[in-house]
């Protein structure tokens, strides 16, 4: 087990934003609802480096999404995998929250001590939820090192329990990308595995556990392991071009098997239907052949895929990953478009798109005030992404980009401000622009799971009027400290020191380190994917004095 590290963090060459992308407003219509038109393609979508986007949604780098809508809590929920540090994970999972598909809350999901225990905490891969309505709990399933295990709770967000009724606290079978679906009669199934996809019928005890159910014959297939014995499945074998991430999906009594093709930048999704979960599974106008959701080359969208799919409101919805735009191998991120079907029952092309839906038109949960959104910044340094041809990797070519600090206020969690490898204390100064009042910060740290150490300070108008000023200022006052312990996780909302709002026309984080960050996303292109001090956003909220209205925050 590796040691605590702490990244230190020079102050390089400063980069100054004077000019953002403008702001979408309150009126934008990145959440407005698709229309049928739009979803065959006549949609003007936001650029990738817009500011208030509505994909990514998830402010986090979550992976092979499992997107569950629970009407209990009436609350959506997003488990996936904590992408980020390669071919494996950044552990521990989490589980994020939402009344609204915009404005996300997490929780360190806590597994059964024998999970790990057994199979370590590398490869903790793709989850899947779903509530059965007879046991009333909630079961959540991982795969971790290929070894599936279950658990159930009464609540979406846990505690967790281990939920294999044959083996408690072993893994029910070797595998990876599980997926739960349950039927109209109340059966519920998993699908996993890749190539040739498996299904398999569950039962469960009267305290709610799972076991195989090896009495339908339909379930031809047999193996077994030394902690529950032989099990029963069905294999599909007649579908073609598929790889893994399988998901079942039913609709007017027709059950649809989708997965996802490829990988990385080219990941896309697929599907074949059948009248009855077993099969055999047929294509329905080329749905094996001709993917309905793919990369967008013109749109700057890189390797959606890795999907499930959601019922709300009498609309569907897909939830995908897709990857880092300009490209960055395992720093996948989730985002949401919508699904339309035609009469025949045959899935219409999605297209993945930076705008987003709005899932709901529920009163936004979060009615603060984002006075720093598109502002301008000043940053101690921005990394520079290298473009250059690379054998061994996919890299985005013919583009000139820097991490710059306007991506830190700009509402788009696929942008960030990166301060580079090897940077020690790196700061971002954002200029409000005049005196206002100051109650909260919100800082979203790359890796939402891992202690950032940083101060937050502030700076009025009479103590400078410019960003190059105030980075030479002395008399930076102390907003919030953290830089001795740190906070575990983010999204973090810091209040003032002095536990009122302040007048202030300047703020400025300085990140001191950070714990345990993953050394690098992808072990290939190290140039470009070796982990730093690095934020998603940096949110101010307050009055903006000046125009007495800042611009409402409408993610």
């Amino acid at each position: 087990m590796r040691k605590n590290k702490i990244i230190p963090v020079a102050i390089a060459t400063a980069v100054l934003v004077l000019a953002n992308l403008p702001v979408n407003g309150q009126n934008s219509l990145q959440h407005s609802k698709t229309t049928r038109s739009e979803a065959n393609g006549d949609i003007t979508d936001l650029h990738v480096f817009s500011m208030q986007t509505g994909n990514p949604t998830v402010p986090a780098y979550l992976a092979d999404a499992s997107f569950y809508y629970d009407p209990k809590t009436d609350m959506f929920y997003a488990y996936g995998t904590n992408d980020g540090a390669g071919g494996g994970n950044v552990y521990p999972a989490q589980v994020w929250y939402s009344t609204d598909c915009k404005t996300w809350k997490n929780e360190i999901v806590t597994f059964p001590k024998s999970w790990t225990d057994q199979a370590g905490t590398v490869a903790v891969w793709a989850p899947s939820i779903e509530y059965h309505p007879d046991t009333k709990k909630y079961y959540l399933m991982y795969s971790i090192d290929s070894k599936v295990f279950v658990a159930m709770s009464d609540h979406p967000l846990g505690p967790w329990e281990d939920a294999n009724g044959a083996a408690p606290g072993k893994m029910m079978f070797q595998g990876y990308d599980g997926q739960f679906f349950i039927d109209n009669d109340h059966t519920m199934y998993i699908s996993i595995d890749a190539w040739h996809f498996k299904i398999m019928k569950l039962k469960f005890d009267t305290s709610g556990r799972i076991f195989i159910d090896n009495s339908d014959p339909r379930f031809n297939h047999s193996n077994t392991n030394e902690f529950i014995g032989t099990y029963h499945y069905a294999q599909i074998d007649e579908i073609n071009n598929a790889f893994e991430a399988s998901y079942i999906y039913k609709r007017n009594n027709l059950y649809y098997l989708m997965w996802s093709f490829n990988g990385s930048e080219n990941y896309n999704v697929r599907y074949a239907v059948s009248e009855n979960i077993t099969g055999p599974y047929r294509e329905i106008h080329r749905s094996m052949e001709e993917p309905i959701l793919q990369r967008d080359d013109k749109n700057h969208i890189l390797g959606p895929g890795h999907h499930s799919m959601f019922d709300y409101e009498g609309r569907t919805f897909i939830a995908y990953h897709r990857q880092h735009y300009p490209f960055v191998d395992s720093k996948r991120q989730t985002c949401i478009d919508e699904v339309f079907f035609n009469p025949d029952g045959s899935i219409q092309k999605i297209r993945p798109t930076h705008k987003g839906v709005m899932v709901t038109t529920k009163v936004p949960a979060d009615k603060r005030i984002n006075i720093a959104l598109g502002k301008q910044t000043l940053v101690s340094s921005a990394r520079e992404y290298d473009s250059s041809v690379f054998e061994p990797r996919y890299r985005t070519h013919d583009i000139s980009f820097r991490y710059n600090g306007n991506y830190a206020v700009d509402e788009n969690y696929g942008t960030r401000w990166d301060a580079g490898v090897g940077a020690t204390n790196p700061w971002l100064i954002v200029d409000l622009g005049s005196n206002c009042r100051v109650d909260e910060i919100e800082t979203i740290f790359e890796f939402t799971s891992r202690t950032y150490l940083y101060k937050l300070e502030y700076l009025s108008q009479k103590e400078a009027s410019s960003l190059s000023e105030a980075s030479q200022s002395d008399a930076w006052k102390i907003f919030a400290d953290r830089s001795k312990s740190g906070v575990e996780k983010s999204p973090v909302t810091d209040t003032p020191a002095k536990k009122s709002p302040v007048k202030a026309r300047f703020i400025r984080l300085t990140i001191a380190g950070a714990v345990n960050l993953p050394p690098t996303a992808d072990g290939l292109d190290k140039v470009n994917a070796e982990n730093s001090l690095s934020i998603f956003e940096l949110k101010v909220f307050g009055k903006d004095r000046k125009s007495k209205a800042g611009i409402h925050r409408s993610k």
